[in-house]
């Protein structure tokens, strides 16, 4: 049993799914945590709008955005979260190291203002690394809705999978906001509600939107593509949610360690 522990909080225990890639994933990430102890754990009620902001003073002198977030409706966050995708879409490696940490917060702040400072749908886990392994198309662990404990991948890329860009109906640079999960990285993602990227799924009117609104992105990458990477990576379960419930009264968490 491979478990999460958070200051002042009981151990959050796992269950990887019975396959070579969980199996995989969890090798990686003992891996990982045996050469680097600086786990990076971010909780979404620490950013507050006015944090959002000198963020964004930050970020306008770094990188020249001009973002207003004054103006906090779908389509101005939508065009924030394009700014970062144009300067990451494909990783972190063209990126100078010392603005890591700023584009990281930014993107994670957004996500937070959009879910209006709450914790949203999950917490995560992660390290500043671009280690992992490729996931081809018929390995991935796509789940289409997911609960309350269920353990995801994190997302290697800034951008969605393709479900996510269906449900959000964008279809303004499907090229760069669309990216296959085809990478796992060592980040561990919590769902903490019950999650559905698209409700009331239809397959046929999903691939009917592509071939309507991306069918250069179709072409490029085949639909049997597509549906491989549709849905959501879910490796495992948190076994014991009743301490997953009572870490979620927590003001504020705090990563502690990990135990194998």
């Amino acid at each position: 049993m491979f478990s999460i522990v958070y200051k002042d909080c009981e151990p959050l225990e796992i269950k990887f799914n019975n396959t070579p890639l969980a199996d995989q994933y969890q090798q990686l990430i003992q891996d990982t945590y045996k050469n680097d102890t600086h786990v990076i754990c971010r909780d979404q009620k620490y950013y507050t709008l006015e944090v959002l902001e000198k963020l964004a003073i930050e970020a306008s002198q770094a990188f020249n955005w001009n973002w207003d977030t004054s103006d906090l409706s779908i389509d101005n966050l939508t065009l924030m979260h394009k700014d970062i995708e144009n300067l990451v879409g494909n990783g972190y490696k063209n990126l100078p190291e010392e603005y890591d940490e700023l584009v990281h917060n930014i993107h994670y702040g957004l996500h937070a203002i959009e879910a209006k400072n709450d914790r949203g749908s999950w917490l995560q886990v992660e390290w500043f690394n671009d280690v992992g392994f490729t996931i081809p198309p018929e390995d991935y662990p796509g789940k289409i809705g997911c609960e309350f404990g269920d353990i995801k991948l994190q997302n290697p890329w800034v951008g969605h999978n393709p479900l996510f860009v269906y449900g959000q109906n964008d279809f303004r640079d499907v090229e760069k906001t669309c990216k296959f999960h085809d990478f796992c990285k060592p980040g561990i993602n919590i769902l903490i509600t019950d999650y559905n990227a698209v409700k009331n799924y239809n397959q046929e009117e999903y691939q009917d939107w592509f071939n309507t609104h991306a069918p250069s992105f179709v072409q490029k990458h085949t639909w049997e593509t597509i549906l491989a990477y549709t849905g959501d990576p879910v490796v495992g379960r948190v076994t014991n949610l009743h301490v997953l419930e009572d870490m979620l009264e927590q003001p504020h968490l705090i990563f502690k360690e990990f135990i194998f």
